[in-house]
């Protein structure tokens, strides 16, 4: 569960020093504070931007870029059929069209249906690269040919690189989460980067009821330019999020030597096909992905490891939550797919994804576990056979 194992002195640190003060606000915008500003500057530093704007929730973090990237009502916003569920409901939550299209052979955006489900009204793609790189350079061939945003939710890919590029830097703007499952957690939050300092400036005033945050001008005084709504993050969060960031090189280090030890040990059993990758060395670490024949064979699987003490990682167990096909309840509000049946309108991605194992890999992973989990792994193989 990467940052969620590592919570522990350095937090209450930067907690501890945050309340050390004569007079402690935790509201961020109070006269004075400055943890969520560090927060910001520290990350951007990180990632090698101009600009990162801290928020309540990585759900928080894409709709805010979403909307500092312009897209509104009536607009379509093109992404995988595979996600969890937060990118589509923010684009729906701005009256924008999701346009879910099927995914390749490395569980991304497939270049080619993304160039077929262009029409007059797109305005952007999201690009969500699940644990690793979408190909990035053919999808933004595709932006820049034809005029449209190019927006990253790297929510699940913190530290990862396409060709030595930090994920999240290629786009337009990009957002990332730092909930109990991702690479860095706060409890709640997430935080959108930038280069662009119209696209910052809106996100940092979406995020706050259309504040405009005019120096000079008292909170009350600023003006407003367009809607917003309250996605603030508290200073005690910031604070956490400093203490996490200092952690990040041993999270990602260590995730990816616990992944290779288990892969390359299972890579040579034939009825387990191994994930490929645009740029596998530029992978996250903490997440092992595995195709098997079917769907039957995949649960039958993923009971065999749970007899064994391992539970795997959305793919079969939350499936529901990731999968367009799934996602009635919010694509049948759009006459696009109110009569659809919409399992059979990505049957690529539901047979990939319906047959596939993934993997948790933590960070404190001791030598005993990784044996127990290659055997079980092996012993899973030769069950199915």
């Amino acid at each position: 569960m990467a940052g969620a194992e590592l919570i522990g002195r350095e937090e209450l640190a930067e907690i501890q020093d945050l309340f050390s003060r004569e007079k402690t606000t935790l509201y961020r915008y109070a006269p004075g504070n400055y943890k969520a500003r560090e927060f910001e500057e520290k990350f951007a530093s990180y990632m090698g931007v101009k600009y990162a704007h801290a928020v309540s929730s990585g759900t928080a973090a894409i709709h805010c870029a979403l909307a500092g990237a312009g897209v509104g009502p009536g607009d379509e916003v093109i992404t995988t059929a595979w996600t969890f569920i937060a990118p589509v409901e923010a684009a729906a939550a701005l009256g924008a069209v999701p346009v879910p299209v099927e995914i390749d052979e490395t569980y991304h955006l497939d270049p080619n249906e993304v160039e077929k489900a262009i029409t007059p009204k797109t305005k952007a793609i999201v690009a969500i690269p699940m644990w690793a790189s979408p190909k990035m350079d053919e999808i933004k061939a595709i932006c820049d040919r034809h005029g449209l945003i190019l927006i990253e939710d790297a929510a699940q890919a913190l530290g990862a690189t396409y060709k030595g590029k930090k994920l999240g830097t290629i786009g337009k703007v990009a957002s990332f989460s730092f909930d109990a499952g991702k690479t860095l957690h706060v409890g709640e939050g997430g935080i959108i980067v930038t280069d662009d300092k119209d696209i910052y400036d809106r996100v940092a005033e979406f995020s706050d009821h259309g504040h405009m945050h005019v120096p000079g001008l008292p909170r009350g005084k600023d003006p407003r330019r367009a809607k917003g709504l309250n996605y603030r993050l508290s200073e005690v969060t910031a604070a956490i999020g400093i203490a996490q960031l200092g952690k990040i090189d041993y999270i990602l280090s260590k995730a990816r030597e616990n992944k290779y030890r288990i892969k390359d040990r299972i890579s040579h059993l034939d009825n387990l096909a191994m994930r490929p990758f645009a740029d596998e060395a530029g992978a996250q670490g903490d997440t092992l992905i595995f195709k098997l024949r079917d769907r039957q064979t995949a649960l039958q699987f993923e009971a065999h490891l749970t007899e064994h003490g391992f539970g795997t990682k959305i793919l079969p167990e939350a499936i529901d939550w990731h999968y367009a096909a799934i996602w009635g309840h919010l694509l049948k509000a759009y006459d696009r797919y109110r009569d659809a049946k919409l399992e059979e309108l990505w049957p690529r991605t539901g047979e990939l994804l319906q047959s596939s194992i993934c993997l948790n890999i933590p960070v404190l992973m001791d030598d005993a576990t990784i044996e127990r989990l290659v055997a079980a792994i092996i012993s899973g193989s030769e069950k199915i056979g």
